[in-house]
């Protein structure tokens, strides 16, 4: 297994982000570990405070990270954020061409806080460390950076990110959908929207994509209600509105966000 440690400071304490960049190669043993680590996390996270009287988080998560694709071998590329030897924070990327001819897709599989953590920066620590630009490089002149969440936390955090990356001459291009003041989604272009719609067939091939207000309907469904409480506090009344109106999280619905990245050359 090959892997870098990133020592960083953020928030008065120290953090340290591993990057796994070959999950395939991971020992049974770490394998275990991990899957046991992923789901006391997320049982934490979307459990609500009394999290250890909410079992099927519990039971929920662990299927999602024993099934095929949700594994922690089956990654294409891990971050892990650590405060001392306490995992905090990780993401889980997958890379893929839904056509020889498309560009790629790296798709946020996953990406979870101890709520303990949320709010120290730690996505934006994970996603400004595993998205290295030679790696970046290595998918041509343009690519797409693809996720879902029920979040519009998330979601706000994921843009405040994407407005401000640039590494090495990579830049974002444009980010859809664009929520706007007005709490509406921006005009998408259509390609971007034909597009979409044959990604999520890729990424969710059982579920209904609604292109009109880019949500995934029911996307989690199957691993049972995760969420025990659907309340999340974001303070841009805009995007809160977006969200509330057109997802309906008792049935597990996400936005799917795209992030179309180029590499200037500079």
């Amino acid at each position: 297994m090959r892997s870098e440690a990133v020592p960083v400071e953020k928030a008065q304490h120290d953090y340290r982000a591993e990057v796994i960049a070959h999950p395939a190669e991971l020992t049974e043993e770490r394998i275990e570990e991990l899957t046991q680590q992923f789901s006391d996390i997320s049982w934490r996270a979307t459990g609500g405070p009394d999290w250890q009287s909410y079992p099927p988080a519990r039971d929920g998560w662990y299927g999602y990270y024993c099934e095929p694709g949700g594994r922690p071998q089956d990654y294409d590329r891990l971050v892990l954020v650590y405060e001392g030897d306490l995992l905090v924070h990780f993401t889980g990327l997958t890379v893929f061409r839904p056509d020889p001819q498309d560009v790629s897709f790296i798709w946020v599989h996953v990406a979870i806080t101890l709520p303990e953590y949320q709010g120290h920066g730690l996505l934006r620590l994970a996603i400004e460390t595993i998205l290295e630009p030679a790696w970046l490089k290595s998918f041509g002149k343009e690519l797409f950076f693809i996720f879902r969440t029920p979040n519009s936390i998330v979601y706000e955090a994921m843009r405040n990110i994407a407005r401000g990356f640039e590494a090495d001459g990579i830049r974002v291009e444009a980010w859809y959908p664009e929520i706007n003041a007005a709490g509406e989604m921006d005009p998408i272009p259509d390609e971007v929207r034909r597009m979409a719609i044959r990604v999520a067939k890729r990424i969710s091939p059982e579920c209904e994509f609604r292109p009109d207000i880019f949500v995934i309907r029911g996307y989690y469904k199957r691993y049972g209600p995760l969420y025990k409480e659907h309340s999340f506090p974001c303070q841009n009344p805009a995007t809160r509105a977006y969200f509330q109106r057109n997802l309906d999280n008792s049935n597990q619905d996400g936005l799917f966000i795209f992030i179309h990245l180029t590499d200037t050359g500079a």
